[in-house]
């Protein structure tokens, strides 16, 4: 029998493994977005860009409502059922089903809706773009519910695949359209071909694996259509609240200064975006971690794992935060030339100083999600977008783009602290400290 000592090594080479997979999943993403943006600038105009950024982000806001947080039940379920393929089987096809009939609704709706989105936005081609964007949302929602379930089960090779393969079908598509003399809102259908593509094979790797059954019953079915639904209602808000807090910054911005500012701090924005989507890969990987230690009131690997946050993120960090400066300075310099982008060196600074400081718990940022408290995930993530801002509302006017860093920095250091309070008297985990109490069980 493995001695302990070996059971954790062996988990540290899992981990480690799984997250350099996510994180080269991170890089396809990274690199589809880069081509997307060329391919389009140099083979179109900016105007084709705006559409497409038009659609895609239309696409974002509402496949967050489509998908109705039925995915976090997934995830959630899967860790914890991970020895019981029966009811797995059974929890998957309800979530399944549901989605299918979630993502159908919204994207019939966005189809429907190309009419009132060329009106709001002044363009025919943004609507008709938006609308074909809206044909992928019925099954979007479907893939959200497989890549968690794959992701619950921790086969993170498949994950990563998964997820890569949909950015590159996206920018091949749109790439396509691009340099073709297609009409430009046809790259809307990239969604539709992307998410077809990763339900197919996502669908066959559960099957190839044998990570569901053909034997299943109505009524546990019908049992978990009740429990996906309750979990998912309560979990939606918190992945809303996200998508907001990412630009409730820049949408103030345009309110009070102009579009220039806007255009100089999101550039400066999307280097921390970057950085703080490096920890998201490695959250992906602890998720199931923390269900399986609810589950089995066993925490010593996450402790483990806090650890080595601790001992390992804030020094990357650091080193990640003035690599970031440094490539600002050259591209503001030497590449885009001197002049409007170095305005947003103070705000850069301030929001890579925020993310440091904060680092070592963002992997750690779906605790009470994981273990059965989705209402007060939503409050921690609730309390971010409030202070994010009110801040922005209050300095933003005085001071500008800094104010806007200064706001979206606070809302980091806010949220983390929720966590720390939320998890100690919840969980029983006290996360500055690393000590494990007896906690409240939602099962």
């Amino acid at each position: 029998m493995p001695t302990p000592s070996a059971d954790a090594a062996e988990e540290d080479r899992k981990l480690s493994g799984d997250i350099l997979w996510t994180l080269g999943s991170f890089g396809v993403l990274a690199a589809s977005g880069l081509v997307i943006n060329v391919a389009v600038a140099g083979f179109r105009d900016a105007a084709a860009l705006g559409v497409f950024n038009l659609a895609y982000a239309v696409y974002i806001i509402v496949s967050q409502v489509a998908v109705l947080g039925v995915h976090y039940s997934v995830l959630r379920a899967a860790a914890q059922y991970h020895g019981d393929l029966w009811e797995r089987s059974a929890m998957l096809l309800a979530a399944v089903a549901l989605s299918l009939a979630l993502g159908s609704a919204f994207g019939a709706a966005v189809f429907a809706g190309g009419g009132f989105f060329a009106a709001l936005f002044d363009s025919e081609e943004s609507g008709r773009a938006i609308s074909y964007a809206g044909l992928g949302l019925c099954f979007f929602a479907v893939n959200k519910v497989l890549i968690a379930y794959i992701n619950g089960l921790r086969h993170m090779r498949a994950f990563s695949v998964l997820q890569a393969m949909r950015y590159v079908i996206v920018m091949s598509w749109v790439s396509g359209v691009a340099a073709s003399t297609l009409p430009f809102e046809l790259s809307g259908l990239a969604f539709i071909a992307a998410e077809v593509s990763t339900t197919v094979a996502a669908l066959l790797y559960v099957v190839r694996v044998r990570a569901v059954s053909a034997a299943w019953s109505g009524e546990k079915v019908r049992s978990w259509l009740r429990r996906h639904l309750s979990f998912g209602i309560r979990s939606a808000p918190s992945g809303m609240f996200l998508e907001v807090n990412t630009r409730v910054d820049a949408l103030v911005i345009g309110v009070f200064l102009s579009e220039r500012e806007v255009g100089i701090y999101t550039f400066a924005a999307t280097l921390v975006d970057g950085l703080y989507h490096v920890l998201a890969m490695i959250r992906v990987n602890v998720n199931p971690i923390l269900v399986a230690a609810w589950r089995d009131a066993s925490w010593a690997g996450p402790q483990r794992l806090l650890t080595r946050t601790k001992q390992l993120l804030f020094p990357v960090m650091v080193i990640l935060a003035g690599l970031a400066l440094m490539g600002y300075y050259v591209l503001g310099e030497h590449v885009l030339g001197p002049g409007e982008v170095m305005e947003g060196v103070g705000p850069l600074v301030i929001l890579l100083l925020g993310l440091t400081l904060v680092a070592p718990f963002v992997p750690f940022d779906n605790l009470l999600l994981a273990t059965g408290h989705p209402g007060f995930q939503t409050l921690q993530h609730l309390t971010v977008v409030l202070v994010n801002l009110a801040l922005n509302l209050a300095l933003v006017p005085v001071v500008g783009m800094v104010g806007a860093a200064g706001g979206l920095a606070a809302g980091y250091l806010v949220g983390t602290g929720v966590l720390l309070v939320l998890a100690d008297r919840m969980v029983g985990w006290n996360l500055t400290s690393n000590t494990v109490r007896s906690g409240v069980r939602s099962w």
